[in-house]
């Protein structure tokens, strides 16, 4: 199957994310997919109006930008477009991604502390991992259902997330997504227990998991470091969840 995986980020960015992009070039090239990196000009296909609404607001313009390129893609002929938020670290090069009957989605479990301290864990899809495939009856949907969002969305009250995780939680209660379970996110929670080797917090994190992770968004915004050795974390990946 014809495909391709697409990424973005902007010309200024921490090195640990070059690591991640290219660890991602390389797991696309390990499966004869090609791919696709964008900069500053990803947001060029955004209608003016929705930019001018959310200037300065990087991840909302990306929710959509990344929708559009995914349809273009398609329009041009690949069978199949992946996309991965570039904080995505590949945790296993070898991993060869299931093709969905037409969409798919990451699924994060997102590991935290509840307002008593005790572990817990939220789950709901993300789309910093989606695959969209030319059959997808969800892409042009999710197009429209943005767009119309943000057009009559106050914007002194769009939350970060409106038309990303958390569009597509509230979609998934009735349309009952496919989830890509390899495919998750990194929560601080998570991450600083990896890196302690704190074997109470990863041993309760892996009892729950679906399948162990191939891939895992680091979530860059919430991180606040520029300074990740990515290899450590990869590899205390593969010891503990894996």
């Amino acid at each position: 199957m014809k495909t391709v995986v697409l990424q973005s980020a902007p010309l200024e960015r921490p090195a640990w994310v070059n690591g991640c992009m290219a660890g991602v070039a390389r797991w696309a090239e390990n499966n004869r997919f090609e791919y696709v990196r964008y900069g500053d000009e990803f947001f060029d296909v955004l209608p003016g109006w929705y930019r001018q609404k959310l200037e300065g607001r990087g991840p909302i313009l990306a929710d959509l930008a990344r929708l559009i390129h995914a349809r273009s893609a398609l329009q041009e002929g690949y069978e199949a477009v992946i996309w991965c938020d570039a904080d995505t670290l590949i945790i296993d090069p070898a991993w060869q991604p299931k093709t969905p009957s037409h969409s798919i989605f990451g699924h994060e479990r997102w590991l935290q502390r509840g307002k008593l301290g005790q572990l817990e864990i939220r789950e709901q899809p993300h789309n910093a991992y989606l695959m969209f495939t030319a059959t997808s009856p969800v892409l042009d949907f999710l197009i429209l259902t943005v767009e119309s969002i943000i057009h009559r969305a106050d914007p002194k009250h769009i939350a970060p997330q409106m038309v990303g995780p958390k569009l597509l939680k509230a979609l998934n209660t009735f349309a009952d997504f496919d989830l890509e379970h390899a495919a998750g996110a990194m929560s601080p929670e998570l991450l600083d227990a990896l890196l302690s080797d704190n074997s109470e917090i990863t041993s309760y994190f892996k009892a729950t998991q679906i399948s162990p992770p191939k891939l895992m968004n680091l979530c860059a915004s919430l991180v606040g470091s520029d300074d990740l050795d990515i290899e450590k974390i990869r590899a205390a990946v593969n010891v503990t969840l894996c």
